[in-house]
Formats: C-alpha cells, sequence, structure tokens
C-alpha cells in the first residue's frame, strides 16, 4: 500500500529561486527603461495613498495628476491637521503597503491571477480622480496591460510576471527613501514642500526625523509582509513523497 500527500495544483517558486528572481529585479532596475513602469505604479501608489488618506479621514480626493516626467501630485481637501497627516503618511507608506499586498496573495497563496486582477482594477477606479488627458491615458494603458497579462497568461508564466511586479514594488519603496528625508521637492516644475516637511510642519520636530520614523515603518512592513508571506508559502511547497508497503 502507497499513499501520498496532497499536492497543490498551483505552480509553486522554490525560497532558493523566489530570492534569486528579487536580486535579478534589483538589478533590472537599474536599467533606465526598466524603471520607467516601475517609476510609474510607485509614483501612482503614492498619490493614490494620499487620496484614500483623505478618504479614510472623512476628507475628498479631489484630483490625481501624473506627469510626463513621472513625477506626481495629488489633490485632497481635509477638515484638520490630523487628516492632513494621515493624508501624507498613508502616500509615503503607499508603495510598501501595496508591494506587501502583492507578496501576500503571491508568495503568500499562490493567487497569482486574483493579485493581477486586483492590480488592475484599483488602476481602473482611480480613473475616477485622474486630472488630465496624460494621467488618464497612462493609467488607462497600465490598466489594459496589467488586466489582460493577468487574464490571458497561464498560470506558468504569470507566476514570474506576478512576482517581478510584487517585488519591484518591494523593492522600489526600500530604494526610495531618499525623498522622506528631502526637506522640499520639486514636482513638473513647481517647488513644494515635501511630505515629511509638511509633517513637520503640522506635527514638530525636523523632518528628517519624520524620514527616519517612516523608513522604519516601511521596513517594518515589508519584512513582516515577507515574513508571514514566506511562512505561508513553506505549507504549500510540495512535500517529498512517502511511500509506505505491508
Amino acid at each position: 500500500m502507497s499513499s501520498e500527500p496532497a499536492k497543490s495544483n498551483r505552480p509553486y517558486l522554490p525560497a532558493l529561486q523566489f530570492w534569486g528572481l528579487c536580486v535579478v529585479v534589483y538589478m533590472m532596475l537599474h536599467l533606465p527603461v526598466v524603471r520607467i513602469p516601475v517609476l510609474f505604479l510607485t509614483t501612482w501608489v503614492h498619490e493614490l495613498g494620499h487620496g484614500l488618506g483623505a478618504i479614510i479621514t472623512g476628507g475628498r480626493f479631489l484630483e490625481l495628476t501624473i506627469f510626463p516626467s513621472l513625477s506626481g501630485v495629488a489633490l485632497t481637501e481635509t477638515s484638520s491637521d490630523f487628516s492632513r497627516a494621515i493624508v501624507v503618511i498613508m502616500g509615503l507608506l503607499g508603495p510598501s503597503l501595496l508591494g506587501v499586498i502583492m507578496i501576500g496573495l503571491t508568495r503568500g497563496f499562490g493567487r497569482y491571477r486574483l493579485a493581477m486582477i486586483l492590480l488592475a482594477a484599483i488602476l481602473a477606479i482611480s480613473l475616477i480622480w485622474a486630472a488630465d488627458l496624460f494621467t488618464v491615458l497612462t493609467i488607462c494603458a497600465a490598466t489594459v496591460i496589467i488586466g489582460v497579462l493577468g487574464w490571458k497568461l497561464p498560470e506558468s508564466i504569470l507566476l514570474y510576471v506576478a512576482y517581478i511586479l510584487a517585488i519591484a514594488l518591494c523593492l522600489s519603496a526600500l530604494t526610495g527613501f531618499g525623498y522622506f528625508f528631502m526637506g522640499n521637492a520639486e514636482v513638473a516644475g513647481q517647488h513644494y514642500v515635501s511630505d515629511t516637511g509638511v509633517l513637520s510642519e503640522l506635527c514638530g520636530g525636523p523632518h528628517w526625523l519624520w524620514g527616519g520614523l517612516l523608513t522604519l515603518l516601511s521596513i517594518v512592513i515589508l519584512v513582516f509582509g515577507v515574513f508571514v508571506s514566506t511562512r505561508l508559502a513553506a505549507r504549500r511547497a510540495p512535500k517529498p513523497e512517502v511511500k509506505s508497503e505491508d
């Protein structure tokens, strides 16, 4: 008599291959052409985070603008300094949070198609706040491309596409911390007080202190998310075949 543990029919990427893919994606992000779509997604989710921060604190998300330079601006309306602070924090944590959600769905649960369709759906919903033609066109293009890939690709290939997007978002959050420590920023030729500069004005303390605290929080979110996802992935790993005879 022989017995064999039930195996998941979802494609699975062993830990060594997953971490190897992380290294490859990190190297690819240093190529200018590859950085363009990742920079777009990072800017988009950063500005969307600002808008969602306004909504959850009872304010309004008025406009989302992405410029040809792939910088962006979110126009929000809030009723208190607390709400405005949440708006700022949600924008800064946006890439980390979306990256962790994507890693959780892909690495943790093997839901590669769901992760891609969810990302496309969020992109499509954000069109509600698109402020100009360039923003509409870029978001529409991203929605169609990611949606079609998530719908049509076989899971054996989709696995890698979904992982690359998830890893790229996480790495962009880790490598983009320089912005956290800027007191001022230039967007589309206009000079603005940076997000951490706004937190400094609202809550006191130097902007670099807020940059350091949010950097630490982002790292904690990412490490925790990857740790939990890895534990879940280990449960889905194919087990060695076990045979017994009598």
